[in-house]
């Protein structure tokens, strides 16, 4: 809740979840009173999360790694058909070779259009989606391709180097090299 929210537009967001089949509903109170004011969101996703689920990714798992990608960018992103380059076609062929052709795909792109352009507002149709690179994330358990000017964050290691930075006796910080 802000503190421009009224308690009929709060009541009328609620319903419409309901409505589209929401477990439970909570209005978080946390911008104006911090952690406590959560609370109630808390256990309504709690109970949401406690449901069973019946997920279903958009493609079989066994398709072939190029048409899991196309089958994303042409049924999501409206594209008419999708570009590899030479790096992402070798990447493709590499990561099916050595067995992960069975992994879920996510795609990398920019978050201000469903294409992998910014400019292109709204829903665009009928272009080309370019996928410039395809990484793989085998710890995470999926490939990740990329499209447009994207940078990914880095995964941390399982021992982050933060745990290795300390001060000694005489005030000098250590582990940082």
């Amino acid at each position: 809740r802000f503190p421009d929210d009224t308690d009929r537009e709060l009541n009328a967001i609620q319903k419409i979840a309901q409505e589209a089949g929401a477990v439970a509903t909570a209005v978080s109170d946390a911008f104006s009173t911090g952690g406590d004011g959560a609370q109630a969101l808390a256990k309504a996703v709690v109970q949401a999360a406690d449901q069973p689920s019946h997920f279903e990714f958009l493609y079989p798992l066994d398709l072939p790694l190029k048409e899991k990608i196309e089958t994303i960018a042409t049924r999501i992103y409206g594209a008419a058909g999708v570009d590899y380059s030479p790096l992402a076609n070798r990447r493709l062929q590499l990561y099916s070779d050595l067995g992960y052709g069975k992994l879920p795909v996510c795609i990398a792109k920019t978050q201000y259009s469903l294409s992998h352009d910014p400019a292109l507002m709204g829903r665009p149709t009928g272009f080309q989606f370019p996928i410039r690179d395809v990484r793989l994330a085998s710890g995470a358990g999926f490939l990740f391709a990329l499209s447009g000017d994207i940078r990914t964050m880095p995964g941390l290691p399982s021992e982050p180097a933060a745990r290795r930075i300390d001060i000694d006796a005489a005030g000098n910080i250590t582990g940082l090299t």
